[in-house]
C-alpha cells in the first residue's frame, strides 16, 4: 500500500508537507496541493480512513458487526440494506465478523472512534447486550433488554402463509419445522399451531416434523410424511432451502408440487422463483431490517428518541407452488 512517505520520496518533500497537502490545509500553497494530489493519484494512495479519524477524533464510519465466521446470504441482503440507508446522511460501512460475545470487538470499534456499531446475528438470540453513551449500538435479529434492536416478525409470516393456504382451500396442512434449538424455530411452531386451531383445522403429527436446515433433513422427514395412507395436502416449510428436499421427495414419490402436494416456504430466497414449480413464499425481511437497523442508528447518533424495539414483516410472494382447491 502506498504511503505519504512514498509519496514524499518520490518528490523529495516531507511527509508532513504531503500531508497538509492531501488534507487541504492552508499552510501549503495550492499549486504544492495540486502536484502532491497529482503524484498521489498516479501511484494510487488511498486515504487511511482508520488513521485520519483517529487523528481528528471523530468519525463518519459505521460498524457492521456479523456475529458469524463467514459472508453469507443474510450478511449480503442485511449489509446492502445498512449501507443504501447510511449513504443517504454521509456515513460509510465496514463490515467485521465477531462472535457471540461481542464485546470485545465493539470495544475495538469505541477505540477506532467509530460512529455507530450494527450487531447482527443469523440465528435469532437471546444475551447480555453492552448499551453506553460513547458509541450508539443496535442490534439486528437479537432479543437484549434494555437495549435497541430490529426483529423479524415470525408469526406474521406463518399467519400470511397459512391465511394463503385457507384462502386457496388448504384445511389438511403439514408443517416441516426447523431444529427445536433455534427461537425461530419454536415461534413459527406455536404460531402454525395457533393457525390451526383458529381455523378448526385438524392438527396431525404424522404430518409434521423438524430437522436442520438443509436439503437431505428436509427429505427424509417429507419422505416419512409422504409414507403414510393419508396425505397432506399442503406443506408448510421453515425455510426456502429445504423446499429443495421437500421436491424432490414429492417428485420421488411419483406426485407433483402445486398439483397434488402444495408446498409454501418462508425467505424468498434468489433461487425460490426458479424452482419447478416456482415456489410461493414469504420473505424473510433482511434488506428491510438492514435499512431499519441503518435508520434507528442515525437517529441515536443524532441524539432523537427512537423505539427501543422494532419488528419488521415480510411479504407474501404467491407462484405455482400451490393449488387452488374449488
Amino acid at each position: 500500500m502506498v504511503t505519504i512517505y512514498d509519496i514524499a520520496k518520490e518528490m523529495n518533500i516531507s511527509p508532513s508537507t504531503v500531508s497538509r497537502a492531501l488534507s487541504g490545509s492552508p499552510l501549503v500553497s495550492e499549486k504544492t496541493r495540486t502536484l502532491v494530489k497529482e503524484q498521489a493519484k498516479k501511484m494510487g494512495y488511498q486515504v487511511n480512513m482508520v488513521a485520519r479519524q483517529l487523528r481528528n477524533q471523530s468519525s463518519n464510519m459505521i460498524a457492521l458487526v456479523s456475529l458469524q465466521e463467514n459472508w453469507s446470504w443474510f450478511t449480503d441482503e442485511l449489509a446492502n440494506g445498512v449501507e443504501n440507508e447510511i449513504h443517504k446522511a454521509g456515513y460509510e460501512m465496514v463490515v467485521l465478523h465477531g462472535t457471540h460475545d461481542n464485546r470485545e470487538i465493539i470495544t475495538i470499534c469505541e477505540n477506532m472512534r467509530f460512529a455507530g456499531i450494527i450487531v447482527a446475528s443469523t440465528e435469532l438470540g437471546q444475551g447480555q447486550g453492552y448499551s453506553n453513551d460513547v458509541v450508539p449500538v443496535v442490534y439486528v435479529n437479537r432479543i437484549v433488554k434494555d437495549c435497541y434492536s430490529i426483529l423479524p416478525d415470525d408469526e406474521n409470516s406463518i399467519r400470511q402463509a397459512m391465511e394463503y393456504l385457507r384462502k386457496a382451500g388448504h384445511k389438511e396442512i403439514g408443517f416441516i419445522n426447523g431444529p427445536d434449538r433455534s427461537m425461530h424455530s419454536k415461534l413459527r411452531y406455536n404460531a402454525f399451531v395457533a393457525r390451526m386451531k383458529e381455523y378448526q383445522y385438524a392438527l396431525k403429527p404424522c404430518w409434521m416434523g423438524s430437522c436442520d436446515w438443509t436439503v437431505d433433513a428436509s427429505y427424509k422427514v417429507t419422505a416419512g410424511i409422504l409414507a403414510q395412507k393419508k396425505l397432506p395436502t399442503a406443506l408448510l416449510a421453515f425455510n426456502d432451502q429445504m423446499c429443495i428436499g421437500i421436491y424432490r421427495a414429492i417428485n420421488d414419490k411419483g406426485l407433483q408440487v402445486g398439483k397434488d402436494i402444495s408446498v409454501v416456504g418462508i425467505d424468498n430466497a434468489d433461487f425460490s422463483k426458479w424452482m419447478v414449480p416456482a415456489l410461493t413464499t414469504v420473505s424473510f425481511p433482511i434488506y428491510e431490517m438492514g435499512r431499519e437497523a441503518a435508520g434507528k442508528l442515525l437517529q441515536r447518533i443524532a441524539g432523537a428518541e427512537c423505539e427501543k424495539e422494532t419488528v419488521v414483516e415480510g411479504k407474501l410472494f404467491v407462484r405455482e407452488s400451490v393449488r387452488i382447491i374449488r
